[in-house]
């Protein structure tokens, strides 16, 4: 398949003349930038001496600077080196969605990096061989056991964990800008935004940054404004980047609402070059201090991390330390496993207060994970900390008194089981219309899956019923 990277369109500009701007004023702890190097074959080392180049601009900038290239540029090294970081760049190959080899969306290798499988193939890019595209599930740790091979063997053991309110900025990644590779067919306005727009998302939410840049252009003018002009927005800062004949459109991104991507082509060249997606009003905030520069925090949730024996119809309850926006259900996710749950979600201002509620009841005796993304952030546009914990359902909760089932028309089977797990008897019955019945209790069955309501009269009086979506407790 083609080469996945874009071609620089700029020479690369002198320090000395570029940066001759005098500095803002540092922040107390110096920002992190941390610069990848994926494998891209005989194009690598040209593409280290670009990171050089933005590895000097930011550590004059007063950053802390950490470089991780090919042919060490692995998973591991990788994700231990983006912990804490404000800025991450990556220069290598791109793996986007829409694509033109599949209409199906793999989310194991798309939309994230391409990186060395080991350190012992050089700067082989091979994508089958030498070269795994860790996409936007390695990202985020969601990937499963159906997802690829090569992904769960060389890109496990995620999410990766940047500081809030971080910038991931890509540099000549096809797809990443909206682009095609080079030598297919270009893309469509509409292409271009759905490929920026799922480049972005995870980055955004859950991930937490406050900005995502995409530029075939040359990086280090941009990390330079990001550093050092912490009063300008991140539109404001996209804008002085936009190169001469290159026309900007904006457009609502297709999966996080409020957020926008701005998408820049030139006329005379079909390629979309250069990208930014999420809020154009925000600002980085590492230069002059100025404001509230506290991160908003939780004081206190409900369940308690660690806590068995909850019950399976909870209001999973966070208060924060001060009001905050962009709470809701991308931000707020609880998960059984690496599914998520569907569940409504509140935030109430006056109480500090949000509550996620699943919209069923939760399975007996399983343990369930909660989190809060970045992308919560209050009024200064400070990010929430990455927050995670887990609980898990209690095996049996009794209703006294008892509680509604309602049953959609159909047919049902009632079972008695034995101490073990065993069927004793069974009795099924067909409903020409709904109906309901009452339940005294729900429970985990030994030797059975899911969870069982016991009804206590009518035609399954003493039978156990499985839970199912034509089944609502009332």
């Amino acid at each position: 398949m083609p080469d996945r990277i874009r071609a620089t369109f700029i020479a690369l500009v002198s320090l000395s003349a570029a940066f001759a701007a005098p500095l803002a004023v540092r922040a107390a702890t110096p920002p992190k930038v941390v610069i990848i190097v994926g494998p891209t074959g005989s194009v690598t080392s040209s593409y280290r001496s670009q990171g050089d180049q933005i590895a000097a601009t930011a550590a004059a900038d007063g950053a802390t600077v950490v470089k991780v290239y090919s042919p060490n540029a692995t998973w591991a090294k990788v994700k231990a080196a983006v912990n804490g970081a404000n800025i991450v760049i990556y220069l290598g190959h791109g793996n986007g969605y829409p694509n033109p080899y599949t209409t199906t969306f793999y989310g194991d290798r798309t939309d994230g990096w391409g990186l060395n499988r080991t350190t012992t193939n050089g700067d082989g890019d091979n994508w089958s061989t030498t070269m795994a595209y860790c996409g936007e599930k390695a990202l985020t740790g969601t990937l499963t056991s159906t997802d690829g091979s090569v992904q769960r063997t060389y890109c496990a053991g995620g999410p990766i964990t940047p500081a809030a309110g971080w910038v991931m900025v890509y540099a000549n990644a096809c797809y990443a800008p909206g682009a095609s590779e080079p030598g297919t067919t270009p893309a469509t306005a509409t292409q271009a935004l759905q490929r920026a727009s799922y480049y972005s998302r995870k980055v955004l939410n859950p991930l937490g940054a406050s900005g995502y840049f995409a530029t075939d252009h040359g990086v280090a003018p941009l990390v330079h404004d990001l550093l050092t002009k912490s009063g300008s927005t991140y539109g404001a800062i996209y804008a002085a980047h936009v190169p001469s004949g290159v026309t900007v459109t904006d457009n609502a991104h297709l999966f996080i609402s409020g957020d926008r991507v701005k998408l820049g082509r030139r006329t005379t060249d079909p390629y979309y070059t250069y990208a930014f997606a999420g809020n154009p009003a925000q600002t980085f905030g590492l230069g002059v201090s100025s404001g509230n520069e506290t991160p908003p925090a939780v004081v206190s949730r409900s369940p308690l991390p660690g806590s068995t024996g909850q019950t399976m119809t909870p209001a999973v309850t966070v208060r924060f330390s001060e009001s905050v926006t962009g709470v809701g259900t991308n931000t707020m996710v609880l998960r059984k496993g690496s599914t998520i749950v569907p569940a409504t979600v509140t935030y109430t201002g006056s109480t500090l207060t949000a509550v996620l509620r699943p919209v069923r009841p939760l399975a007996p005796a399983t343990t369930y994970s909660m989190a809060l993304s970045g992308s919560i952030r209050d009024a200064s546009g400070n990010s929430l900390a990455w927050t995670t914990w887990s609980f898990t359902t209690t095996r049996t909760e009794t209703y006294s008194p008892t509680r509604s089932l309602s049953f959609a028309a159909g047919t049902y089977t009632g079972y008695r089981f034995s101490s073990t797990g065993t069927v004793l008897s069974r009795h099924s019955y067909t409903l020409a219309r709904s109906s309901s019945a009452p339940t005294s209790k729900r429970s985990a069955v030994t030797g059975q899956t899911g969870g069982w309501y016991y009804v206590t009269s009518g035609v399954w009086a003493g039978y156990w019923m499985r839970e199912a979506t034509s089944i609502t407790l009332h």
